[in-house]
């Protein structure tokens, strides 16, 4: 019974480990991949109702209907995408354990061939005349072979490490795909835009994985944000001081993050992606404290500005334009004619009111990651690197063999054929460089 379930499981990891069926799941996957790219990921429902409409599909099929249906507005997380991970990473594994680690296992015993008729099973044969099998014995030696001599027959191989290569490489791809699917179930993405002086939590997911697990163990605090623009006045660089919390209200990490330089804490990763402007704090008059909110607006050419109303008496109010943090801004009546601008901390006149601009209260947007799969591709990779550089390593195998007065010498190769040839030449020339008589013309029998 037992050998018998074996025999089954034998047999499936044979056919799952065909190379016809890996080679059609990556290019399968490679094309839902393509996709993922082209079609715009995570977007709500009317986006693709705008954008893919039913009545007019891109390419005659790909409508938003058949974008939801399938799942293609999140490809990377759907059940189909990683089963096709799993069925590829199986196949890959398949085909170590079935083939390359047998081939290795077989690569590494002594095979002597002991008839002459063997010779067509090589790429390489040739025979000469009074061959001495120790010069043979040395000079492999000297050009760094394994040899193992046995009576009239000599074994020598080389470049065992090329045979290693091609399954380091296959380890390498299911551990990125492990990796992958790793970070799909378990890793979750968040955006929250937090004012200056504000604790935050993570609480605004964007995606995550069904196994996901988002900690509240511990919470942030912006402590300060400040912009740098460059010499023509545009934004050349945003910075968030954070400070990560714990339930005490103990800080345990403090950073200043910008652009590509993220902070992170226990396997969660803060990154600054944005930021904002929430209120302006004035003073009315010189006795009255105001503080207006702002709501963002979008322009051409992705230029934004920030708009609020100031009202003063008893109906009366003016609107104040803000373009950014260097503290200048607008100010129209309710008609939009131009009043005038000033910048904070100076005083501007209006229809007999004084007003004075004291604080900015920007805030900054974050996007909060975490991706416990992250290691493991970077892990797969750099062995993906090394590995692919073992395979160049060629694989040399040699066999000898004395008749009577007669000496053969055969070998095979991987690749590197010509070069491989021309290094068993210089060996005969050097057992025999007064006389070769060559028994059979020089071939390569690929």
């Amino acid at each position: 019974m037992v050998s018998h379930i074996n025999r089954i499981l034998w047999k499936f990891i044979y056919l799952l480990g065909n190379l016809k069926l890996a080679i059609i799941l990556l290019l399968f996957i490679a094309l839902m991949s393509s996709l993922g790219t082209v079609i715009e990921q995570e977007k709500i429902i009317s986006f693709y109702e705008t954008n893919y409409p039913i009545t007019n599909p891109v390419l005659g099929f790909i409508s938003s209907d058949f974008i939801l249906f399938f799942g293609l507005d999140h490809v990377y997380t759907t059940n189909w995408f990683l089963i096709l991970l799993f069925l590829f990473g199986g196949s890959l594994l398949s085909c170590t354990l079935s083939r390359q680690i047998p081939s290795l296992k077989l690569a590494r015993l002594w095979k002597f061939f002991k008839r002459e008729n063997n010779t067509n099973k090589m790429g390489i044969a040739f025979s000469l005349s009074n061959g001495s099998l120790t010069q043979f014995s040395y000079l492999l030696r000297q050009r760094q072979y394994n040899v193992i001599q046995q009576g009239p027959y000599i074994y020598a191989y080389k470049g065992l490490v090329g045979k290693i290569g091609p399954i380091l490489v296959h380890l390498s791809i299911i551990c990125i795909l492990v990796g992958s699917i790793l970070g799909s179930l378990t890793g979750f993405m968040l955006q929250e835009l937090v004012p200056k002086k504000e604790l935050f939590h993570l609480q605004n997911v964007i995606s995550s994985g069904p196994l996901s697990y988002i900690p509240q163990n511990f919470e942030g605090y912006i402590h300060d944000f400040n912009i740098a623009y460059n010499d023509q006045g545009m934004v050349d660089q945003f910075y968030s001081e954070i400070d990560i919390l714990d339930n005490d209200l103990q800080i345990q990490k403090r950073k200043t993050i910008f652009v590509n330089e993220p902070l992170r804490y226990s396997g969660v990763t803060f990154y600054q992606t944005d930021w904002s402007i929430v209120s302006l704090e004035f003073t009315l008059n010189k006795r009255e404290s105001v503080e207006i909110p702002l709501r963002e607006i979008s322009g051409e050419s992705s230029s934004r500005f920030w708009i609020g109303s100031l009202e003063y008496g008893t109906k009366n109010k003016v609107l104040v334009v803000l373009q950014d943090l260097t503290g200048k801004y607008l100010l129209y009546d309710s008609e939009k004619r131009l009043l005038g601008q000033s910048e904070i901390g100076h005083k501007i006149f209006f229809n007999g009111n004084e007003l004075r601009l004291n604080k900015i209260l920007p805030s900054t947007g974050l996007q909060i990651k975490s991706d416990p799969g992250i290691p493991l591709v970077y892990i797969g990779f750099f062995f993906l690197i090394f590995s692919v550089l073992l395979s160049y390593t060629s694989y040399f195998q040699i066999w000898v063999v004395k008749k009577q007065n007669k000496v053969y010498v055969y070998g095979d190769t991987n690749r590197a054929i010509y070069f491989f040839e021309k290094s068993i030449l210089e060996i005969i020339n050097n057992v025999q460089s007064d006389s070769i008589k060559f028994k059979v013309p020089i071939k390569a029998l690929n």
